[in-house]
């Protein structure tokens, strides 16, 4: 099997109420704790068009192989049965209706141009994405993760 040079994330959530619920990266770091993985698309870059729209050849996450991450990881997670948070989705979704300006935020800046990496900011956001994610789907127990 080919190593795909960028990492998926795979959260491992807790099913019982006991301990709270616990993130891991890897596929089973959580089973022997009651846990279940779970596994999450990458975010999107922040290169937009001319229009105001993402860029699909720059903005979605296909690494330097050019294998398209979160195709790989909806195939993975379609064939183990193992739930799936398209944040690739949900993140295209917020950039776009942000648009340029109002997304700059969530990147980080500082007088270079980087529209890739996060900043606190939008690492905070993003995660409050999963977040909701994992509790509208009922993947955590209900009050294990802190809301607000």
């Amino acid at each position: 099997m080919r190593r795909l040079h960028a990492p998926l994330l795979a959260l491992c959530c807790a099913r019982s109420g006991a301990g709270g619920s616990r993130a891991h990266r890897g596929g089973t770091a959580g089973d022997h704790k009651g846990g279940a993985p779970v596994l999450v698309t990458p975010v999107v870059r922040r290169w937009f068009d001319a229009d105001g729209t993402l860029d699909d050849g720059t903005a979605l996450p296909v690494n330097g192989l050019g294998v398209d991450l979160p195709a790989v990881a909806r195939s993975v997670a379609a064939a183990g049965h193992v739930p799936l948070i398209d944040l690739t989705a949900r993140t295209e979704a917020l950039v776009e209706s942000l648009g340029p300006e109002g997304s700059e935020t969530l990147c980080l800046s500082g007088g270079k141009r980087d529209n890739t990496h996060t900043s606190v900011h939008g690492a905070t956001v993003y995660a409050v994405l999963v977040r909701d994610e994992l509790l509208a789907r009922h993947l955590v127990p209900e009050g294990a993760v802190r809301v607000g």
